[in-house]
């Protein structure tokens, strides 16, 4: 009973490490993105190295090669995780600790974290106290096995992860980001950092209207631009957002917009604004005026803002 019973622990222990890995680099900018929040440069660069060794570690409890020494080096990693996620937690109010990617329905609040986390230190410290644990050499397998599945690995990341994203500066202050806000008007839809989510529509004229899901102004302007397309004031709304999927599923059972709207990453959305809603009117493909906050009623849309244009 006892065999079956730590047999089972390592392979559970094994696949949590597979699965966190291998979520992570499906994912891999849900990851970066977090390590960003941290504000230590460092993080960023670690954090294609993190599912590799997570799933290099569930490989090898898989294989149950060296395990004490696996068990062991599990074990401070589970320390250095905590510290870590507990530093985000209490310093940066980080309240994900990015162990499955961007998953929304694995992510836990931080009191489960602990918990689970707490688990996984018992478990660990059972197995590695065990003296009828049995170990495994390396064999000629594991050594074909391992680097060929660390390749793969490699190759996905060096395809998906993009340093400039979170390396680059945004400009965060509100003097600095409307400065890069009016720096789009006048210009053509496609000379703006809106060319990776929009495609032409040259004979419209359209809103693009960036905002999240859960922000009480963006959820009053996205009914105003509901009004705004009954009244045929425009043609269309182009909206911008981020978000995990309860978050959308809250706004779109509650808010019902009717327009659609591309959803991008968080970093994404850091190269764009920090403040929201925000809302570029566009005419021809050229960006005419932004309304930052809350737009107002139709009526006066058109009063104050396009009949101006005119």
């Amino acid at each position: 009973m006892k065999k079956i019973v730590y047999n089972t622990l390592i392979i559970l222990l094994g696949l949590f490490y597979l699965f966190s890995g291998i979520v992570k680099i499906i994912d891999i900018d849900d990851f970066l993105y977090l390590l960003h929040l941290y504000n230590i440069k460092l993080f960023i660069f670690l954090a294609p190295v993190i599912p590799l060794i997570e799933i290099l570690l569930g490989v090898l409890l898989l294989f149950r090669v060296r395990l004490k020494t696996i068990l062991l080096f599990s074990f401070f990693l589970l320390i250095l995780f905590t510290l870590i996620f507990s530093y985000g937690y209490f310093f940066f109010h980080i309240d994900d600790c990015g162990c499955f990617g961007g998953i929304d329905f694995l992510k836990m609040p931080p009191f489960k974290f602990y918990l689970r986390n707490g688990l996984l230190l018992l478990i660990t410290y059972y197995l590695f106290s065990l003296k009828e644990l049995k170990e495994k050499p390396f064999k000629i397998p594991h050594f074909i096995i391992l680097p060929v599945a660390l390749l793969i690995c490699c190759v996905i990341l060096f395809k998906k992860v993009d340093f400039s994203l979170y390396t680059t500066p945004v400009p965060y202050t509100r003097s600095a980001i409307d400065d890069y806000h009016n720096s789009f008007i006048s210009k053509n839809i496609h000379e703006t950092v809106f060319k990776e989510y929009i495609s032409s529509l040259s004979d419209n004229e359209y809103v693009v209207f960036v905002f999240s899901f859960n922000c009480p102004h963006c959820i009053a302007s996205t009914l105003r631009l509901n009004e705004y397309i009954e009244n045929e004031v425009i043609d269309k709304v182009v909206g911008i957002t981020y978000g995990s999927r309860a978050e959308e599923r809250f706004f779109n059972q509650n808010v019902k917009a009717n327009f659609n709207y591309t959803k991008i990453k968080h970093i994404e959305m850091n190269q764009i604004t920090g403040f929201y809603p925000l809302a570029f009117y566009v005419k021809n493909d050229t960006i005419r005026f932004k309304i930052k906050g809350s737009l107002p009623k139709y009526d006066e849309f058109i009063e104050n803002y396009l009949n101006k244009q005119d």
